[in-house]
C-alpha cells in the first residue's frame, strides 16, 4: 500500500496503519524521537537529519515528522514611538487592524427564531497581500487617519501550525513504525547507536518516545506485580502447609522456568514483549501446582509412615501422569499460538512461546529437582529434630 500510494506525485503525505488503529491492539509499533529545543529552526534541522538516519535503516518505510507544514502569515512589527507621536496606543491599533482583517459584529439579523451575526470586515480582495495591509487606516481621537505603514512594519512569516510541547518544553517528534520482520529492541539498538553520531544542533535534546516508552512503562508494572504475585503466593503457602520450608522447595522451580522461557525466546528469535511478561506470570501459578501436588502428596506419605525417600518415590509415581498430562495439555494449546502465521499473530506468539517453553522445562524440574531440594531439607531438618531429642534426653539424665 505504502509503494503504491508514493507513485501518485499529488500526494505529498500519508500514513498507512495496520489494523486500522494506531496504538491498539492491532496497530504497528512505532519508535519516537523527541526533540526538545526553543528554536523553530534548529528543531526542523534535527527533526530531518532524524528523518534521514531513520530511511537509512533498511526495511524502513514509513517516518513522519509531527510538526505540519508551516503556514503563511502576516506580522505586524508596531513602533511604539511612532503609535505615541499619531495620539494612539498598542491596544487600539491592535482592534482598528483586528476589525478590519477578522471582522466585527456590528449586528444581528433574527429570522424563524434563529440569531446570526452580521460581521463587518475588508473585503477579500483588499486584505490578502503585505501593501492590504499597511494601507489599512486607523483613526486617532482627532479623527484623522494613520495608515499602519507608518505605525510599524508589516512581515509576511512562516509559522507552523501548531507548537508542540511536552515537560513545557517545545517539541517536535519523529516517529519511525517498526518494519515486519524486524524486533523493536533492533530498531531501538539503531536509534540509539545514530543519534550518538547524528548531527544535532546545539541546545537540542532527545529522548526515545512512542510505543517503546508506554512498553518500558509496562515492563516496570509487571515487573512490579511478578515480585507481588511471589510475594503472595510464598505467604499463602507458607499458611497452608504451616512451613517456611516447603514453599521455598516449591517455589525453587520458578527460575528455571525463566531459564527455559529465555532458550525459547532466542531459539524462536522472538524479542521479550510485553505478551512474554503476561506469560511469565501465568507460569508462576502453572509451576507452583505442579510443586504443591508433588509435595503434597509427599507429605501425605510421611504423615503415613514412610521414611523421606520412599515417599518421594511413590510420590513421584503417583504424581507423574497427573503433571505430565496437565503440562502436556497447555503446552498443546499454546502450540497454536506460538506457531500463527495469521494477521496479528506476532503478537501474540511471545505468550504462546514463553507458556510452551518455559512450562516444559519447568516441568523437568518440578518432576527431578524439586524432590532433590525436599530430600536435602527434610533430611537436615530430620537430623535437627534428634539433635534436639538427644540433648533433651542428656539434659533429663
Amino acid at each position: 500500500m505504502r509503494t503504491i500510494l508514493a507513485e501518485y506525485p499529488k500526494i505529498r503525505t500519508f500514513q498507512v496503519i495496520a489494523g486500522g488503529q494506531q496504538g491498539g491492539m492491532g496497530g504497528e509499533s512505532a519508535v519516537d524521537v523527541e526533540l526538545y529545543g526553543y528554536d523553530f529552526a534548529a528543531t526542523d534541522r534535527a527533526a530531518q537529519e532524524v528523518e534521514r538516519q531513520f530511511r537509512a535503516i533498511p526495511g524502513i518505510k514509513q517516518v513522519k515528522i509531527s510538526r505540519e507544514e508551516y503556514t503563511p502569515e502576516f506580522q505586524v512589527d508596531f513602533d511604539r514611538e511612532k503609535i505615541a507621536l499619531n495620539g494612539l496606543n498598542t491596544s487600539t491599533v491592535s482592534t482598528y487592524l483586528r476589525n478590519r482583517i477578522n471582522g466585527a459584529t456590528a449586528s444581528y439579523y433574527r429570522e424563524d427564531g434563529d440569531e446570526y451575526d452580521i460581521i463587518v470586515r475588508y473585503a477579500p480582495e483588499y486584505r490578502t497581500t503585505v501593501e492590504d495591509i499597511e494601507n489599512i487606516l486607523v483613526y486617532n481621537p482627532m479623527g484623522k487617519g494613520v495608515r499602519i505603514r507608518d505605525l510599524g512594519e508589516v512581515k509576511e512569516i512562516l509559522t507552523p501550525p501548531t507548537i508542540e510541547r511536552k515537560d513545557r518544553e517545545r517539541t517536535v517528534t519523529v516517529s519511525a513504525v517498526v518494519p515486519k520482520g524486524m524486533a523493536m529492541s533492533d530498531l531501538v539498538a539503531e536509534t540509539n547507536k545514530f543519534m550518538k553520531t547524528a548531527d544535532i544542533p546545539m541546545g537540542i535534546s532527545w529522548q526515545l518516545g512512542g510505543t517503546y516508552e508506554d512498553q518500558q512503562d509496562t515492563f516496570k508494572d509487571l515487573i512490579t506485580l511478578m515480585i507481588l504475585i511471589i510475594i503472595l503466593v510464598f505467604i499463602v503457602m507458607a499458611a497452608q502447609f504451616e512451613s517456611l520450608t516447603y514453599p521455598f522447595v516449591i517455589m525453587f522451580s520458578i527460575p528455571f522456568a525463566f531459564v527455559g522461557v529465555i532458550l525459547g525466546l532466542i531459539f524462536t528469535g522472538n524479542p521479550l514483549n510485553v505478551m512474554s511478561m503476561v506469560g511469565l506470570i501465568m507460569l508462576m501459578g502453572i509451576v507452583v501446582k505442579n510443586g504443591i501436588v508433588l509435595i503434597d502428596y509427599i507429605i501425605l506419605c510421611r504423615e503415613r509412615g514412610m521414611g523421606i525417600p520412599y515417599s518421594v518415590v511413590t510420590s513421584g509415581k503417583s504424581r507423574l501422569r497427573p503433571v505430565l498430562m496437565t503440562t502436556l495439555t497447555t503446552v498443546l494449546g499454546m502450540v497454536p499460538m506460538a506457531i500463527g502465521t495469521g494477521e496479528g499473530s506476532e503478537m501474540w506468539r511471545g505468550l504462546g512461546i514463553t507458556v510452551a517453553w518455559g512450562l516444559s522445562v519447568s516441568t523437568l524440574i518440578t518432576l527431578v529437582i524439586v524432590p532433590v531440594m525436599y530430600c536435602v531439607f527434610a533430611g537436615n531438618g530430620l537430623k535437627r529434630n534428634r539433635k534436639k531429642s538427644l540433648k533433651a534426653l542428656a539434659a533429663k539424665a
